[in-house]
């Protein structure tokens, strides 16, 4: 499931993810969703989060749940 990652401090917050990539948030921002795998096992993400620097949460995507309920029927022309 894809997180976001929020900065819960005062001051910038800079971290590389898995992939290489390095984000950096603003005091109080929240990152766009972030594939799982790139803070997964990542040592810097576990201590930012450990001290409560960061906080992760799941993304849940209310369109998927609205696109498998809304299943397009084809209907016969008069």
């Amino acid at each position: 499931m894809p997180v976001e990652i929020k900065n819960m401090t005062q001051r910038p917050v800079f971290m590389r993810l898995n992939s290489g990539a390095s984000l950096h948030l603003s005091p109080g921002m929240t990152s766009q969703e972030i594939v799982d795998e790139e803070v997964t096992r990542n040592a810097k993400v576990e201590k930012l989060q450990g001290r409560h620097v960061i906080a992760l949460t799941e993304v849940k995507h209310k369109a998927q749940k609205a696109e498998a309920s809304q299943v397009r029927t084809d209907r016969p022309k008069k």
